[in-house]
């Protein structure tokens, strides 16, 4: 899977709990998601600095109109956008290795939890499995 259009399967499998994601469509979404933030966190940045300049200097302008916190909430708008399809794409990569969707929960255990579940990510694929075969997953 390319990295197109693995974040074309994102978006497009928003809610499907069931079946397969290889290692390649969950990583690439990952690397696209830090892109996004880190964009969205630069601008941020940027207009933060620009009003702590701005107000320094005495002026007033575009970044005092408030440039940071309307990044911020993009930020926190995207988060919340992509939680749920995240989630989806968490479980569809655990049956791809042959687990439940169960042990998501497993990321709730405060510091073990993450690293569980990042070694989950990492796994390979099972082979086909009680959740399909994996080729017949990805119609875009």
């Amino acid at each position: 899977m390319g990295f197109l259009e693995a974040y074309k399967s994102f978006w497009k499998n928003y809610v499907n709990f069931s079946g397969r994601a290889p290692r390649s469509a969950y990583w690439y979404v990952v690397l696209w998601n830090v892109i996004i933030f880190a964009v969205l966190y630069f601008l941020a940045f940027v207009f933060g600095i620009s009003i702590f300049m701005e107000s320094a200097l005495g002026g007033t302008g575009i970044a005092s109109s408030g440039g940071a916190l309307f990044m911020m909430v993009l930020v926190w708008l995207y988060l919340l956008a992509i939680l749920l399809p995240t989630i989806s794409l968490m479980v569809r990569r655990l049956h791809d290795s042959g687990k439940s969707g169960l042990y998501l929960l497993l990321d709730l255990i405060p510091f073990v939890g993450s690293i569980i579940m990042l070694v989950f990510m990492c796994l390979e694929s099972d082979g086909p499995n009680q959740y399909g075969d994996l080729d017949s997953e990805f119609d875009i």
